[in-house]
């Protein structure tokens, strides 16, 4: 009868060496940097209500525990409410919005990682006001909590509402 292979807790990657972690199976570095990256997510104290599960106050970047994963952090930029003919299809926000997680999402698959993991964001807003309808659209995509800024800035290219200027994100090298 097979038996079930005990996860490792970061505690046990802890007390690991380097050598030995990094001879871990790929899944089994791949489900400690989930746990890695959970535990470098931090707040200073009581979030206010309107920032609660949109983002964090800190990451505090672990590079021992990373290393010993061989994790690679992903620098993204230049997101924007373009689809595949490079066309902005629509004027109204919050269909850019989405067109721009989507792109997101589909650009980190593409890298091998995940929206899960992104540790910081900063999007760029035509228009502020929009906030809260980016922040719904937002929360259906990122559940992970990252540092991020949302700041206006009229003098976006074209028609965009937004951009996601900077990302950055972590996955795990084969």
């Amino acid at each position: 009868m097979a038996t079930a292979k005990k996860k490792c807790s970061l505690a046990d990657l802890d007390a690991m060496d380097i050598a030995t972690a990094q001879a871990l199976s790929f899944s089994a570095r791949d489900e400690l940097l989930d746990l890695i990256l959970d535990d470098s997510r931090k707040c200073c104290g009581k979030q206010p209500a309107r920032q609660v599960g949109l983002m964090c106050d800190y990451f505090e970047e672990n590079v021992t525990r990373l290393l010993k994963v061989k994790a690679i952090k992903v620098q993204c930029g230049g997101f924007i409410p373009v689809g595949a003919d490079g066309e902005v299809p629509s004027l109204d926000p919050k269909a850019q919005f989405k067109l721009v997680f989507e792109n997101i999402k589909k650009a980190l698959k593409i890298a091998g990682t995940s929206v899960d993991r992104i540790t910081n964001l900063i999007i760029f807003m035509k228009n502020i006001d929009y906030w809260g309808q980016m922040n719904d659209v937002y929360k259906q995509y990122i559940k992970c909590s990252p540092t991020r800024a949302a700041i206006g800035c009229q003098d976006l290219n074209k028609e965009y509402q937004i951009e996601v200027v900077s990302m950055f994100a972590y996955k795990v090298a084969k």
